[in-house]
């Protein structure tokens, strides 16, 4: 199994792409400085110290003491045996809360929007929404995304959408193939699945299930995001109108210039 394979895997449990990377540069090292880091899994320097403290946290990794801050890798299955018990811990506590709030929920729902199904939900949790929809879609899931990248491909997931009778398409904006950690995993989803063209400009990040229902990102004055879902067919059928439009611009990996395939292909 190779390395972006091995990523893939452990992004199922909850690890960003750069900790994953850096969890496997860690295995093996018993006190390794964060420039050693930066060395072996080629995440940039400001964003290896975050994932460090992050791995630190959730047991995949453990600070040595020393005069300087040194790191080693928890082995993976005491690593694993850690993750299980915190998911463990969070599952507990959230059944205790949900069933302390189903105590104290109104019977009815109010005449507002969250009455009509419109949700805002924040930055963490959009990959539940966007996973919801891969879930539910029984005809068409049309993704647009935008560069910088939020949430690497998922090509298994892709292909069990399909599979399932769903028509799956996303229009993806060019410049994403230059990404270190996932342009490669998104090439390699274009020439899988036969569902994504590329675009110079995606204007937003969007997507519409079934026709009926459109998710859109939308953009904090503190740099946050946040996604309004809205169950509105004719929202989505405008929505989609914009999609079939960026894919008519779009290109399949077939197009892209065969020295920009193999540049691609050679990072990853």
């Amino acid at each position: 199994m190779n390395r972006d394979e091995w990523i893939q895997k452990l992004k199922k449990m909850g690890l960003s792409g750069y900790e994953a990377q850096v969890y496997l540069a860690l295995l093996g090292e018993t006190r390794a400085p964060a420039s050693r880091v930066v060395r072996k899994s080629s995440v940039p320097q400001s964003k290896v110290y975050g994932a460090l403290s992050s791995l630190v946290e959730r047991g995949f990794a453990e600070q040595v003491l020393g005069d300087v801050k040194l790191y080693r890798g928890i082995p993976p299955q005491q690593a694993f045996d850690n993750y299980r018990r915190s998911v463990e811990e969070s599952l507990n506590d959230a059944q205790a809360d949900m069933a302390e709030l189903s105590n104290v929920a109104p019977d009815a729902p109010g005449d507002d929007p969250g009455s009509l199904g419109i949700r805002l939900v924040r930055s963490q949790q959009i990959k539940g929404i966007i996973d919801e929809a891969y879930e539910t879609a029984e005809s068409e899931l049309l993704v647009a995304i935008k560069d910088p990248l939020v949430m690497g491909p998922d090509i298994a997931a892709d292909l069990a959408a399909i599979k399932r009778g769903v028509k799956l398409r996303h229009v993806v904006e060019k410049s994403i193939l230059h990404d270190p950690v996932f342009g490669a995993d998104m090439l390699r989803e274009a020439e899988e699945t036969g569902a994504v063209r590329f675009i110079d400009h995606v204007p937003l990040r969007f997507l519409v299930v079934d026709r009926r229902v459109a998710m859109m990102e939308l953009a904090e004055e503190d740099g946050s995001t946040m996604a309004l879902v809205v169950p509105n067919k004719g929202l989505a059928d405008n929505m989609r109108r914009l999609f079939n439009t960026l894919w008519a611009q779009g290109e399949g990996p077939e197009q892209l210039p065969d020295t920009f395939r193999r540049e691609v292909a050679t990072r990853g």
